[in-house]
């Protein structure tokens, strides 16, 4: 090749040229190509050539043939020069490699090879049969995968022809390149052509991997003999091929291979039934189903299991009896699987037969029957489930009402409360109750659904009453809250409790002025500290405006007597940032009980508040805590926030 000599000024302009943007230059292509091309002829060092190299990818054509294949023997740029020659159409460019096939050896040798490959070059297969048998092993694996690449009739030959006499890991290099090759010519409709290369290397002394491949790809070229090696495949000890199997039955869409898979379900071992059956489940094929039955209800639990789970997957409605006969199977693993895929098993032919199971006498049976028409969000079974909320078995009745619960839309709301008020036992109300609730939470006209349970607890019990009160605050609204609060003045003692304390856990705000009034007005001392501690908490709540918490903390504060409430006072207090409420802190630090967690109180709003506010209130706070806390912790802290308050003015 010759070389361009450049002198400092030449080559520091084209450096230059070459690192601005090439928006700035706006070169042509050829003018691009052109000084490229310089570069690869000059000097240049090794990066500069390199990024040549890249350049022409985008710009190379058959002009840049010559120089780039000059470079194929160059130990560094060999590899980029192939990078920059592999695009370039033409076949200058094949010529070029064809032609450096005789002039290199090793790892140079091997990567001109690959880019034959890379090219497809089917001119070029009679100079690469030689390699096939070249001492180094990697152009062998080079060679034959380049052959493969090609993918031609002729290729395919030179591959089988080199198989007869390679031995060992030369064979396999060459079995690698034929399992591509015959991929190809498959792709490329000749598939008797690449069945012969199958059938060759099944026959032939390979590895477990490379027999298990070839058998996949006889299979796939003709259906006719799919089923003898199948059965092969299927019977083989190694486990490779039982796999490969397993893959070509779930590629495979014809009808026959079901039959080829069961007739060996009763020739394996458990451990493979089980996986040939999940296989058979995947394929979907409803012939399979007659076969799986048997296997379902009798012998290795595992493969039982399996079965189970496959018929399900196949979805054939015709199954459903065989699951509710598995639902009773003494092993409860077996009779979970069976519960689990009826409940799953599609199809509306299904749901109308769980219907008619809900009157089965077997009540096991029929109490699953219900949770599954619940879970399949059946609505044909409503009216069936609405009986057996009345069935005189209570696990029954239980299951009933969850499932009509979870189906019920506002139509079905006056049903539910209308039990609700009706029911007496404690677990049954609490059922009602969930489920109601559940319910009532979704749906839109929340006024129309507090006039029903208002009206409903006339006629209710006291559990029931005290149930239907707690469903309204889950609503809220101020109906439901005067309603709660007029409920408070109930005889019951039972309900009048309930209300309480459906009003202490209010969700919102709205119930604050009820509590304090009642922490002020009830005669009862245990009512008024519930109410109370209802109140305080209601104050602590975070979600409700700070300006609001404090008034509230200040109507509470006249109240308090309790330590505990005065506790409870310091905790909504020390989660405001005002230093106005310092001044309801204070008086707690004299308290014995509560003067720990009133100086805590004190730091943490002096140190949430903005500074140089209040600063008469806050020093006053600081001062106290500084004088009752003696040596403690929060003594000295408060004594370093005075210290750094001198000088501050309002």
């Amino acid at each position: 090749m010759t070389k361009i000599k450049m002198n400092g000024v030449v080559g520091l302009a084209l450096i230059v040229s070459m690192m601005l943007p090439f928006e700035l230059k706006a070169e042509t292509s050829a003018e691009a190509k052109a000084k490229y091309l310089a570069v690869l002829k000059s000097d240049a060092p090794y990066e500069q050539k390199s990024g040549a190299c890249r350049e022409l990818v985008r710009v190379g054509d058959k002009e840049c043939v010559p120089v780039l294949a000059a470079m194929l023997g160059d130990e560094k740029l060999s590899h980029m020069a192939r990078y920059a020659l592999e695009p370039i159409p033409g076949a200058e460019a094949d010529a070029a490699f064809r032609a450096a096939l005789d002039k290199l050896d090793g790892k140079l040798l091997s990567g001109v090879i690959g880019s034959i490959g890379a090219r497809q070059d089917a001119g070029s297969v009679d100079a690469l049969e030689k390699f096939l048998t070249n001492a180094d092993p990697d152009v062998v694996r080079t060679t034959a995968m380049a052959l493969g690449m090609i993918g031609t009739v002729p290729a395919g030959k030179k591959l089988k022809s080199a198989l007869k006499d390679a031995k060992g890991d030369a064979a396999v290099r060459i079995c690698d390149g034929m399992l591509t090759c015959a991929a190809n010519l498959l792709a490329a409709g000749k598939a008797g052509k690449a069945k012969d290369l199958y059938d060759t290397m099944r026959l032939s002394d390979v590895p477990p991997r490379i027999k298990a491949a070839a058998i996949r790809g006889a299979i796939l070229c003709n259906k006719s003999d799919s089923r003898e090696l199948m059965v092969q495949l299927l019977e083989d000890e190694e486990p490779c091929l039982f796999g490969m199997a397993l893959r070509v039955a779930i590629e495979s869409s014809d009808k026959k291979m079901t039959k080829v898979l069961v007739a060996e379900l009763g020739k394996l071992p458990a451990e493979r039934v089980v996986l040939l059956v999940q296989v058979l489940g995947e394929r979907g094929d409803q012939a399979a189903v007659v076969d799986l039955v048997p296997l379902a209800k009798k012998g290795e639990k595992t493969v039982r299991i399996s079965a189970i789970k496959a018929i399900t997957e196949i979805g054939d409605a015709a199954v459903l009896p065989v699951l509710v006969e598995l639902m009773k199977d003494a092993d409860e693993e077996v009779a979970e699987t069976a519960l689990t895929g009826l409940a799953g098993l599609p199809g509306t032919s299904v749901d109308e037969a769980i219907v008619k199971m809900l009157d089965d006498a077997d009540k096991t049976v029929r109490i699953k029957m219900i949770d599954i028409a619940g879970q399949r969000r059946i609505a044909k079974a409503m009216p069936a489930l609405l009986k057996d909320m009345s069935n005189s078995d209570a696990r029954v009745r239980q299951a009933a009402i969850k499932s009509y619960g979870g189906l019920a839309g506002p139509a079905e709301i006056p049903v539910l409360i209308d039990l609700l008020s009706k029911a007496t036992g404690g677990g049954e109300i609490g059922a009602h109750e969930r489920v109601l609730n559940s319910a009532c939470s979704l749906l839109n006209d929340k006024d129309a659904c507090t006039k029903l349970l208002i009206a409903a607890q006339a006629k209710a019990g006291s559990s029931a009453k005290s149930a239907l009160l707690r469903i309204l605050s889950g609503i809220g609204g101020a109906d439901a809250l005067k309603a709660v609060r007029a409920a408070v003045s109930d005889a019951d003692q039972e309900v009048h409790s309930a209300a309480i304390m459906v009003l202490c856990e209010w969700k919102t705000a709205d119930a604050g002025p009820v509590l304090l009034d009642m922490a002020k007005s009830l005669a009862n001392a245990n009512d008024k500290l519930l109410s109370l501690r209802g109140y305080l908490g209601m104050a602590m709540r975070r979600e409700i405006p700070e300006q609001v918490r404090l008034e509230m903390c200040r109507q509470a504060a006249g109240l308090i007597q309790r330590d505990d409430e005065k506790k409870m006072l310091l905790g909504a207090l020390g989660s405001l940032k005002k230093a106005e409420s310092l001044k309801l802190v204070i008086p707690c630090l004299d308290n014995q009980g509560t003067r720990e967690d009133a100086m805590n109180t004190v730091l943490a709003i002096v140190e949430k508040h903005e500074q140089g506010k209040d600063l008469a209130v806050t020093r006053e706070a600081l001062q106290k805590v500084t004088a009752v806390g003696g040596d403690s912790a929060y003594a000295k802290k408060a004594a370093e926030l005075l210290k750094g308050m001198e000088g501050e003015k309002e």
